[in-house]
């Protein structure tokens, strides 16, 4: 080590050469690293999900939920099964073994799956995937007082547009039903003309399709040949014929049946300031930048807003950029007073081209943790960003520490050359030891599994990169600049530049000097008093964390920009009820906002800027993996609130406001309300298990109340959601006499209440 810092300080071209390799390194960094508002990582969970349409939770739980914990629960690297049935899908999560090969048990796992049989005919095919997150950018809503048609028409034009512009790769709908072909024909026209909805469904299908047949090969070339007959509008099938004689009559679905061109039959409105709303959802994929995504779609929106159908308006929600762009600001502002102060401070104490040497190691160090993150899978985003400032106070002690060591070299009268050497290399092993102890306090983050541990590892991960590159920049670096005498480092005379120093130097001298040195010498004249008052202090400081008085958690909640409330009514509520529940908490929150405008400046903005309601679905409030939810018996209301710094109101404050505003809610299984920001789950969570569903539920309703007694502890619900109620049908023992089976009352009924499907085209 010694021979290589005599090396560079020797080759100062050698040093200027490193110097700039790093700042140029980490500056085209800096223009290719991926930007996002959360670290993207894989999750270690298996999702399969299967759609069984018009089942009840408890039949999905039966035919397709325990067929696959049975199949998979054998497989080798599983850590944890969790299932989910919910009336018309299940969902098994399956959590891998920390360090197990996700890939393989994903092809385990298909495996087992495929070779079940025993699945319900009218069952989707199970989907089965690891489960990722999607990093969402910036919501827009489209609304208005218009039809669901031209809304859903308008939205998909617009998600069209930004998939084609460059930089935007994945743009999803969300709150626009799938459309459907509804051909309706009464019971009495049934019975009429000896028919059966699934017969019908089975003329249509054969009557719409296309098929490939071949080709024909000639002299003259070849020619393709194809049925081309696929019907993509209802009154197309009007002329599909039902019944036909031998005379050539027939009777068409048209003087039969009322065809129209509608949607999926489901609860599920949004709205936007109480119009009707479609949402699109932009995500960034791969190296896209959030911030450019986001830039994008504001471009575009500017340009299109003028030319939208006149009662159509757009808003934005959600947008992430905000606060990923807010972090990058108030690193940059952190950055700039730390590089001020140190110059201040080292210009004060020591001398101002020190501090200007000493000073450049930080730009000089997260340059090359920028120039280094993109090969350890580190992206900018809030965690590393956090990373950075929080290293940015210690990224320049070790410079400080040898160019101090080199100055007071200097000081006695050393050549500039040999003070450089000798001063480096008398602390470059403390400051070695310094770094690498560093390094050790924020390692054992790299061994956190799990999702939290995918999360966390950005912060170690920066720490070292850029406490290696302030190592790099003070041993190798700085001391050849200090060897210049170019630089004019210090008078021929160090006793003038002493003097030079000033008052402040002068006086820090004589504190050390004095006062500092008596207390010091008292210190290890009375080292026993010494440790015990050090021990002591630990004791108290112990005793103090154990006692509860302050406070532990691992992801502070901090307070949002936006608030929402969440409301689960019991299974089967008509969803007019649930809308009045939620037109009750619309008007609740524009009352409190009115309230909090009203002792606002005048002239300052209100602090709502958005607002929008959801009926039959509930939306994940964020965090890591958000979570949907759907049901005409859920309701959700999302508010977005003017930026923190433009307002002088807590967002958890308002969400309190809004609870008392809101009040009790009967018939409300649940109600939640939310102001700060999820970086994880909830503070407390508990899983309860067992066989016996009946003790199961008494157990969980226990728990609740318990939980509901302790001080502090708010919202305490539970996911067991009760099933809708049920008209179970069985076959008369005489029916079987009429050659009537199980199945044909099955199909009958379920052809007739829920429908009989006829076929499916993009």
């Amino acid at each position: 080590m010694e021979k290589i810092v005599a090396w560079f300080t020797n080759n100062h071209v050698a040093a200027n050469l490193l110097m700039l390799f790093l700042l140029v390194s980490g500056f085209f960094a800096m223009q290719t690293i991926k930007i996002e508002t959360f670290p993207e990582f894989t999750l270690d969970m298996i999702s399969i999900s299967m759609e069984y349409p018009g089942a009840s939770p408890a039949e999905v739980e039966e035919a397709i939920v325990r067929r696959i914990e049975e199949s998979v629960a054998g497989l080798a690297g599983i850590k944890r099964i969790d299932s989910t049935a919910r009336e018309g899908y299940g969902t098994v999560t399956i959590e891998v073994l920390a360090g197990w090969d996700k890939d393989n048990l994903l092809n385990d796992v298909k495996s087992e799956v495929d070779r079940i049989r025993t699945f319900p005919k009218e069952a989707e095919k199970p989907v089965v995937r690891l489960m990722t997150r999607k990093n969402q950018v910036i919501n827009l809503a489209l609304y208005g007082d218009a039809p669901e048609s031209t809304i859903k028409a308008l939205a998909e034009k617009i998600k069209d547009d930004l998939t084609m512009m460059p930089g935007i790769t994945l743009v999803d709908l969300f709150g626009v039903r799938r459309g459907e072909i509804h051909i309706d024909i009464s019971e009495q026209t049934l019975r009429r003309y000896g028919l059966t909805l699934s017969r019908v469904a089975a003329l249509v299908q054969q009557a719409s399709l296309d098929l490939p047949a071949g080709n024909i090969k000639s002299e003259d070339g070849t020619i393709l040949i194809r049925t081309k007959g696929r019907r993509y509008r209802a009154a197309d099938y009007a002329d599909i014929a039902v019944l036909t004689t031998s005379e050539g009559a027939k009777v068409t679905l048209g003087q039969i049946a009322t065809l129209r061109d509608g949607y999926e039959d489901i609860d599920l409105e949004v709205m936007t300031k109480g119009k009707p709303a479609a949402f699109i959802e932009v995500y960034r994929v791969a190296d896209q930048s959030a911030l450019k995504v986001a830039k994008a779609v504001k471009d575009y929106v500017a340009d299109i807003r003028d030319d939208l159908p006149e009662g159509i308006g757009i808003a934005f929600f959600n947008d992430r950029s905000i606060i990923l762009k807010s972090r990058i600001n108030l690193l940059l502002k952190n950055m700039t007073l730390g590089l001020i102060l140190v110059i201040g401070l080292l210009t004060l104490f020591l001398n101002l081209r020190l501090a200007f040497w000493v000073t450049l190691g930080i730009p000089i160090a997260f340059a090359t943790g920028l120039w280094l993150l993109p090969f350890f899978g580190i992206s900018i985003n809030m965690i590393s960003l956090f990373a950075f400032i929080l290293i940015l106070g210690i990224v320049v002690d070790d410079a400080i520490v040898i160019g101090e060591n080199i100055y007071r070299k200097r000081e006695k009268g050393l050549s500039p050359f040999d003070s450089a050497i000798l001063g480096t290399q008398q602390v470059s092993k403390p400051v070695i030891f310094a770094v690498l102890t560093t390094i050790a306090a924020f390692w054992p983050l790299l061994m956190i599994p799990g999702t939290r541990g995918n999360i966390m590892r950005n912060i170690p991960v920066v720490v070292i990169v850029v406490l290696i590159g302030s190592l790099i920049e003070a041993l190798f670096i700085l001391p050849a600049h200090l060897s210049r005498c170019a630089f004019k480092f210090a008078c021929e005379d160090p006793e003038e530049e002493r003097k030079r120093g000033g008052r402040v130097d002068a006086w820090l001298k004589g504190f050390i000097g004095g006062p500092y040195k008596r207390f010091l010498e008292r210190c290890l004249k009375w080292r026993y008093l010494t440790v015990a008052v050090g021990v002591a202090i630990l004791i108290i400081t112990f005793g103090y964390v154990i006692s509860g008085r302050m406070k532990i958690t691992i992801f502070p909640r901090l307070d949002a920009d936006n608030l929402i409330c969440s409301v689960v009514m019991p299974a089967g509520t008509p969803a007019s009820r649930t809308r009045e529940v939620l037109w009750h908490i619309e008007s609740s929150i524009l009352e409190l906002v009115e309230e909090q405008d009203a002792g606002r400046p005048e002239g300052a903005p209100s602090i709502l800027e958005e607002y929008f309601s959801l009926l039959g679905v509930h939306m994940g409030g964020g965090g890591p993996m958000p979570t949907m939810d759907s049901g005409g018996n859920l309701a959700q209301v999302h508010v977005q609130l003017l930026e923190g710094e433009q307002r002088n109101i807590k967002a958890s404050y308002l969400a309190n406001e809004w609870r008392k505003k809101v009040g009790t809610i009967i018939d409300a299984e649940s109600i939640t309300f939310q102001g700060q920001l999820r970086i994880m789950d909830a503070p407390v969570e508990v899983q309860l298990s067992s066989n016996n569903q009946g003790k199961l539920l008494e157990a969980v309703e226990a728990m609740k109340n318990e939980f509901r007694s302790y001080p502090g502890l708010k919202d305490v619900n539970d996911s067991y959601m009760p099933g809708k109620d049920e008209m179970q049908l069985k076959l008369k023992p005489a029916a079987r006499s009429l050659g009537l089976t199980l199945n044909d009352l099955a199909q009958q009924v379920r052809s007739a209440f829920y429908g009989a499907e006829a076929l499916r085209f993009q």
